[in-house]
């Protein structure tokens, strides 16, 4: 079942990257690709990125500060 979710989730991705190239015909191969390298390198940063409560919370306050 992971599997099918992993390939819905690079169909979306894909089909989102399609999109916002204008929907050219030909590249299915191209925008999976790059689907799968960007969910790849999101998944990635999520695993390197470590980030506790009061950090966090003390830049969100930082930006809107900043705004």
């Amino acid at each position: 079942m992971a599997n099918k979710l992993n390939e819905n989730y690079i169909r979306e991705a894909a089909y989102y990257l399609w999109q916002n190239a204008g929907c050219p015909s030909g590249n299915d191969e191209y925008f999976w690709s790059k689907a799968v390298e960007q969910l790849n390198n999101k998944s990635s940063s999520k695993k390197t990125t470590s980030c506790s409560k009061t950090s966090c919370s003390s830049t969100k306050k930082s930006l809107k500060k900043s705004k």
